[in-house]
C-alpha cells in the first residue's frame, strides 16, 4: 500500500508538471536539454535515461537547422541570474556522468561547438561506465564544458535530514573546485522531480553559494517567474521525444 504522504507527494509533482506544461503552451524561451548516457544504437536503447548515438546528434542537428542558436554557459547564466527573457535558443546538459559523454558525445559537441555543462555525482566517478577524475578533468579544460554538481550521493534530497543536504551540497561543490581548480556554480537535482526533491531542499539550496540549479521537470528557462532560479526546468531528451520531434 501507498501511504497518504507518498500519495500527496505524487500529485504534488504532477500538478506541478501539468502547470509548467500549461505555461508552456503560451510562453516559449530557452530549453535545457537533459541527457545521460549515449549508446551506440537504438537496440541499446532500454530507458528513457539513454539515447543513441545517431539520435542524440539528429535532435541536436535538428534544433541548428530550425534556427536554434547554442547558448554560451555565460549567455545561460547571464539570462538565469539578470532575469533576461530569451528565446530561439538551448543549452545542453549531463546528468551522473556516464563514460559515453566523453568517448560519444563529446566529439560530436566540440565539432559542432555546442557547449555543455556536465552535472557529476562524486560518488560515480571512476566506476564502471562513468567519467573517471582524469576524464573530468580534461574536459573541465575544455572553453565549451562547464562543471556543475550533482551532489556527492545520487540520492533523494527530500529524504536527507537539512544537516545531511547541507553537508551534500557543500561538500560536492568543494570537492568539484579541488578538482578541477575552478568556481562551480550550478547544481542538478539527483532524480529532479518533486517526488525526491521538497520545499525545503530547495531552500536550503538557495542558501548555499550554488547560484542556480535544476530540476527534471519539462519547461523552459523563461518560466523562472514560476519555478524560481534554484528548481529551473529541463528537458529530458529521450528516442521518443526525437521521434515526436524529427516527425513534426
Amino acid at each position: 500500500m501507498i501511504s497518504l504522504k507518498l500519495r500527496l507527494i505524487r500529485e504534488q509533482n504532477r500538478l506541478y508538471t501539468i502547470a509548467l506544461k500549461l505555461v508552456s503552451k503560451w510562453q516559449k524561451g530557452t530549453e535545457v536539454y537533459l541527457f545521460h548516457d549515449i549508446l551506440e544504437s537504438k537496440m541499446e536503447v532500454k530507458t528513457q535515461f539513454a539515447l543513441s548515438q545517431p539520435s542524440f546528434e539528429l535532435f541536436l542537428l535538428q534544433q541548428v537547422d530550425n534556427g536554434k542558436r547554442a547558448l554560451s554557459f555565460t549567455e545561460l547564466s547571464d539570462s538565469i541570474l539578470n532575469n533576461k527573457k530569451t528565446s530561439n535558443c538551448f543549452y545542453v546538459s549531463f546528468d551522473d556522468c556516464n563514460a559515453s559523454v566523453y568517448s560519444k558525445a563529446y566529439p560530436f559537441l566540440k565539432t559542432h561547438k555546442i557547449p555543455f555543462v556536465l552535472f557529476i555525482t562524486k560518488e560515480l566517478i571512476g566506476k564502471p561506465n562513468f567519467l573517471t577524475a582524469e576524464q573530468i578533468v580534461e574536459l573541465a579544460k575544455e572553453p565549451l564544458c562547464t562543471i556543475g554538481s550533482h551532489a556527492m550521493h545520487h540520492k533523494m534530497f527530500r529524504y536527507m535530514t537539512d544537516t545531511e543536504a547541507t553537508n551534500e551540497l557543500a561538500a560536492s561543490r568543494l570537492y568539484l573546485q579541488h578538482l578541477t581548480g575552478q568556481s562551480i556554480d550550478c547544481f542538478a537535482f539527483p532524480y529532479g522531480r518533486l517526488v525526491e526533491v521538497s520545499c525545503i531542499s530547495i531552500k536550503l539550496l538557495s542558501n548555499s553559494e550554488y547560484k542556480f540549479a535544476f530540476s527534471a521537470i519539462a519547461g523552459n528557462l523563461n518560466q523562472q517567474w514560476f519555478s524560481g532560479k534554484y528548481y529551473l526546468p529541463r528537458v529530458n531528451v529521450s528516442e521518443e521525444m526525437v521521434k515526436r520531434v524529427i516527425n513534426d
